[in-house]
C-alpha cells in the first residue's frame, strides 16, 4: 500500500507537471485553434464543470477558448469541487446544479452543453439522467465511466486527498453507490454522451474512463462515443488537442452524428503536413471501430 501511494504520487506530480507543459501548448497555438476549430452559433449555452479540489478558475481557459468560439460558456457556479461525502449530499449537489442548469436554459431558450473535467463530468452525466429535456449533450474529461467497490477506480494519492475532503474512505462511498443501487454506469438516456479520455492519464485510468462496450449503442440510438487523446488528465481543459475535440463534438449534428476525426476534413483540415503523421500518435484510437 506504501509502494503503491508512493507510486501514485510521482504519477500525480508528473501529470501536473505535464499540465503545464500542455498550458503553455495551448497559448502557442491559439492562432492555429482560432483558424481550425468548429464555431457556434453565439446562441448555444455551456456549462463547465471543475474536477475534484479544483477551483472554478480552473477551467477559465475552457471557457474563454469556447466564447471566442461561438459559445455563452460559463462556470457551474459552485466554487470549488470538493467532492461527494455521501448519497444525500449528492442529491443536494444535484439539486443545486439542477437549478443552475434550468436557468441557463431558460435564459438562452436552448439545451445546455455540459463538460465536465475528473468529479465534474461524474456530476455532469448524473444532471443528464436527471434532466434530460434541459442538457443538450455531455463532453466528460477523464472522467470515470463507471465504478466498482475495489477503489481501484483513481489514483492511490487521489483518494487519500478525497478521504481528508470528504471525511470517508472512497471504498464506503462506492459500497454505498452499489448498495442503493446508483447506476451510474451506464450513460443517462436520450443525450448524447462523449468520453475524452487519455491512455496515460495519471489519476484516473484508461480502463475506468472509457464508456464501457456494452453501453456504446444504445437502444435509442443517442450517440455515444469515445475519444482517445496522449494528455495528462490535470490538462485537458488546456490542452489544445482536448479544445480541438470538445469543439468538433459541440459542433456535431445530433441527428446524423459522425464520430470524430481529425482528418476528417477535405478542406482546412485539422492535421496538414507533418501533423497528420502527429495525430496518429496523439489520436491513438482514432480508427478504432466503435459502436454506431
Amino acid at each position: 500500500m506504501i509502494l503503491q501511494t508512493g507510486i501514485d504520487l510521482l504519477r500525480l506530480q508528473g501529470d501536473v507537471v505535464w499540465a503545464g507543459a500542455e498550458l503553455t501548448a495551448k497559448l502557442v497555438s491559439a492562432p492555429y485553434l482560432a483558424m481550425v476549430a468548429p464555431k457556434g452559433d453565439n446562441k448555444t449555452p455551456v456549462m463547465t464543470l471543475p474536477g475534484f479540489t479544483a477551483p472554478e478558475a480552473s477551467l477559465s481557459p475552457l471557457n474563454n477558448f469556447l466564447n471566442t468560439n461561438g459559445y455563452i460558456a460559463e462556470s457551474w457556479g459552485m466554487g470549488s469541487n470538493r467532492g461527494v461525502r455521501d448519497m444525500e449530499h449528492m442529491e443536494n449537489i444535484s439539486a443545486v446544479l439542477g437549478t443552475n442548469v434550468q436557468r441557463m436554459a431558460d435564459k438562452h431558450q436552448r439545451k445546455v452543453a455540459l463538460i465536465g473535467q475528473s468529479l465534474g463530468g461524474v456530476f455532469a452525466r448524473e444532471l443528464a439522467r436527471r434532466f434530460p429535456d434541459v442538457v443538450d449533450r455531455v463532453i466528460t474529461l477523464g472522467s470515470p465511466a463507471h465504478f466498482s467497490a475495489d477503489a481501484k477506480n483513481v489514483n492511490a494519492m487521489v483518494a487519500r486527498i478525497m478521504a481528508l475532503y470528504t471525511g470517508r474512505a472512497v471504498e464506503d462511498l462506492l459500497q454505498e453507490v452499489q448498495a442503493l443501487k446508483f447506476n451510474m454506469s451506464e450513460p443517462p438516456a436520450g443525450v448524447p454522451v462523449v468520453s475524452i479520455f487519455s491512455p496515460y492519464d495519471g489519476v484516473a485510468p484508461k480502463s475506468t474512463t472509457k464508456i464501457p462496450e456494452e453501453f456504446l449503442k444504445a437502444s435509442d440510438g443517442t450517440p455515444r462515443e469515445n475519444i482517445e487523446i496522449v494528455c495528462s488528465h490535470c490538462g485537458m481543459g488546456v490542452n489544445p488537442l482536448v479544445l480541438l475535440a470538445i469543439a468538433d463534438r459541440l459542433a456535431e449534428d445530433k441527428t446524423n452524428w459522425v464520430r470524430f476525426d481529425a482528418m476528417k476534413y477535405t478542406v482546412g483540415k485539422y492535421a496538414v503536413g507533418p501533423a497528420r503523421l502527429a495525430s496518429r500518435f496523439f489520436y491513438p484510437s482514432r480508427l478504432a471501430p466503435q459502436a454506431a
